[in-house]
């Protein structure tokens, strides 16, 4: 076959690549097509993580409402509507927790705002919301709704730039076990990371360093941690959940995730931890094994994995030139 090839002109060679990686595309956009289709909430809101989804998304768009600097009486008649209707239907199947917690909240605020605005439709809304607020007697306005933020209390006296620039991609750790505490104080700050319409889609599985077989069961299926992998102490896996959007928003489980995912790189870093991203873009066929390897539910996709490692005193980092300003920006 070797001896064929050599013949074989340069020019068909590369038609030849050209095709497979579009036949290629082709199967997996049609199994992104199908996989989209199943799970997301497009299609159905069955099941607690698509209602829940849907709930945070409308409960949210009445916090945004809200914290306009003009906020227009009555807004979102039909929409809070819908949201009551799939708050009942919730609240049946899964009990009062913090989704309708913070949806009691946010509709409290709602009534507060308009209570000397009257239309007929607005009041026959209002009257449903009084109803299914007499039906809770805890205090939420801690969960939900709006608060007032002073700029003097957003603690902006740091050097921002100096922080970002000292993190780096680091492949050469300590042998000394990462605490697991330490890791997750950094995804307990992660978790404020913006995210589309409040729905944080993302999910983290932390493995630690004295589960290496779980560990390199993951890092086999990444090709990016050749040279360093049996010096990866604790490895973070981060996943997104597609049932969370909607038909025009099939990319954002990625941006939300990614999000989160740079959040906790500044985390971990600033609790003096090491980390290196490890990238998991992979075909269908490499998402299907991440999946059955991490025995997760058809609706995940992967993000990407960091691993995390106790600084040495002294390392080798790549340097990582970066683009200049006048490349990437432009100003209109």
């Amino acid at each position: 076959m070797t001896s064929i090839k050599r013949y074989v002109p340069q020019s068909v060679k590369t038609a030849f690549r050209q095709t497979r990686s579009r036949v290629n595309l082709l199967k997996d956009f049609y199994a992104d097509y199908k996989k989209f289709s199943k799970y997301s909430a497009s299609i159905s809101k069955k099941g607690k993580e698509r209602l829940e989804s849907y709930i945070i998304k409308e409960y949210h768009a009445i916090e945004k409402g809200l914290a306009l600097r003009t906020p227009r009486p009555g807004f979102g008649v039909l929409r809070i509507t819908f949201l009551l209707d799939a708050l009942d239907v919730y609240q049946e199947k899964y009990g009062t927790d913090d989704s309708v917690k913070t949806t009691i909240a946010s509709l409290h605020e709602y009534l507060s705002f308009n209570s000397q605005y009257s239309s007929p439709d607005f009041n026959i809304l209002k009257e449903r919301i009084q109803k299914k607020l007499n039906g809770f007697s805890g205090d939420y306005s801690n969960f939900g709704g709006t608060k007032t933020i002073r700029k003097d209390s957003l603690h902006l006296d740091f050097d921002f730039e100096k922080f970002v620039k000292s993190r780096y991609s680091v492949r050469d750790f300590t042998d000394e076990p990462v605490d697991t505490k330490t890791i997750l104080d950094a995804i307990d700050t992660a978790r404020f990371t913006p995210s589309a319409c409040n729905r944080q889609a993302w999910r983290v599985t932390v493995i630690e360093a004295r589960n290496k077989a779980a560990k390199l069961n993951m890092l086999e299926i990444q090709n990016g941690n050749a040279g360093f992998r049996e010096h990866i102490n604790a490895l973070i896996v981060i996943t997104g959940k597609i049932s969370s959007f909607y038909d025009y928003e099939r990319y954002q489980v990625y941006i939300d995730a990614g999000m989160f995912a740079m959040t906790l790189l500044l985390a971990l870093h600033a609790k003096g931890l090491g980390t290196c991203c490890l990238n998991m873009s992979v075909t269908a066929q490499g998402a299907d094994e991440f999946n059955r390897r991490m025995n997760l539910d058809g609706d995940s996709v992967p993000i990407m994995y960091i691993a995390v490692g106790n600084l040495k005193d002294e390392f080798k980092v790549a340097k990582s030139q970066r683009k200049d300003l006048s490349e990437i920006v432009t100003v209109i």
